[in-house]
């Protein structure tokens, strides 16, 4: 029996079915491409809005006494050159 005959009847149905899956393959791999956008802009903002909380908090309370500790360094390890003229 040969089955070559049987096969030709299917071809159309193949080609067919190559289309359907060319263009979902297509719709899948845009939709891929614009969840990976989304979680990368979703992940920008939201580092963004904890740097900014995280800032403002060390601005508002913290900032006033590391600089008073930084400037007590470096004026004490300065040459103290108005003391000797």
């Amino acid at each position: 029996m040969n089955y070559s005959s049987y096969l030709k009847l299917f071809q159309p149905v193949q080609e067919q079915l190559s289309g359907v899956y060319s263009t979902a393959t297509l719709v899948v791999s845009i939709l891929i491409l614009l969840w990976v956008i989304n979680f990368i802009v979703g992940l920008i903002s939201r580092i963004f809005f904890v740097g900014k909380s995280v800032g403002s908090f060390y601005r508002a309370f913290i900032h006033r006494y590391i600089r008073i500790f930084f400037y007590g360094l470096i004026n004490l390890f300065q040459k103290k050159n108005n003391l000797n003229p």
